[in-house]
């Protein structure tokens, strides 16, 4: 059976990196998909059949940012129906950031963790709590 993919949008290869490291040790089914800058990412949500895992974005991306491209999926009811569960994680974390993203329907904000362990023990929780929980796009026929 071919998972629908995880969209991990960062412009830090060594992120990156990591990311494909913590989800082979996790083993996740779900395929990383990676885009460095918001502006592409929203590109592949808007055209692609495929409907996403979920989100895990930075706040700061090149060109268009992990906040704009959120409002963005936000005013389009076409990507609001696809219940992408969209979550931020990204460094450094402070209260502005915190109060900006949660005036969007975000699902969370994590801070990145600083070694790897921490990365895979915090990315096997989201990993666990999304299989776990239902939401619309499970009920959506393909």
């Amino acid at each position: 059976m071919n998972e629908a993919p995880i969209l991990l949008i960062d412009s830090d290869e060594d992120d990156q990196a990591m990311f494909i490291k913590a989800l082979a040790e996790l083993k996740s089914p779900h395929p990383p998909l990676f885009f460095d800058e918001g502006e592409a990412a929203l590109e592949y949500i808007t055209s692609s059949e495929t409907v996403p895992f979920l989100i895990l974005s930075d706040v700061s991306l090149l060109k268009m940012s992990g906040l704009e491209m959120r409002r963005e999926i936000e005013k389009s009811p076409a990507l609001r129906k696809k219940s992408i569960p969209f979550i931020f994680i990204t460094h450094p974390v402070d209260e502005r950031t915190v109060e900006h993203a949660y005036e969007f329907t975000i699902q969370g904000l994590f801070e990145k963790k600083a070694t790897y362990a921490e990365w895979v023990s915090q990315l096997g929780a989201i990993l666990s709590y999304w299989s776990a929980c239902y939401h619309p796009k499970q009920f959506q026929k393909t």
